[in-house]
């Protein structure tokens, strides 16, 4: 398996991430844990791979600088938002540049010739759609495997060397893997 998985150990991820795999418990406590989760998960994947630029702007008593996302390249979360949508809320709060795409219905990407990074969203990696979902990204809309990012909040170990085998290039951020 030849996957860049980056296992995530902030202390406040160790402490959320506990009892993650525990699917019985209360589903609005996991709900809370789940959003925190993924804004700390994505916090770190933006880190280092979300391009930020500084704009002065030059008023006439001062200069003002202003932080934007690269205009080189469109930024896109694709993830099931029944499932996810209490952390896309929040990240969409944050940083609203960010386009949003349910896998479950047809995905489309804006028309524009600029580079595309893809950031797929999953509370547990448990199957298989996420490898029909990203085989999908690279033969019908010839996105670089590079430019695809999966985050989850847990992982089994084998759906990931499972995409290791077909994707070896992929960034993975997650914070348990079982």
């Amino acid at each position: 398996m030849l996957l860049n998985i980056y296992l995530i150990s902030h202390p406040l991820i160790k402490t959320l991430s506990n009892s993650i795999t525990d699917f019985n418990e209360n589903k609005n406590y996991n709900h809370n844990k789940y959003k925190y989760l993924g804004l700390f998960l994505f916090y770190e994947m933006f880190r280092k791979h979300i391009n930020i630029y500084k704009i002065y702007i030059k008023a006439i008593s001062n200069i003002k600088q202003v932080n934007l996302l690269s205009s080189k390249k469109d930024y896109y979360i694709i993830t099931d938002l029944l499932n996810t949508y209490n952390v896309i809320g929040e990240i969409k709060s944050l940083v609203p540049e960010i386009q949003v795409l349910n896998y479950k219905q047809e995905i489309k990407f804006n028309k524009n010739e600029l580079s595309k990074q893809i950031i797929l969203l999953e509370i547990l990696l448990d199957n298989k759609k996420i490898i029909d979902l990203i085989s999908l990204l690279i033969e019908e809309y010839n996105i670089n495997e590079n430019d695809i990012l999966v985050a989850c909040i847990a992982s089994k170990n084998e759906v990931l060397k499972k995409m290791g085998e077909m994707f070896p290039n992929l960034k993975i951020y997650t914070t348990k893997i079982f």
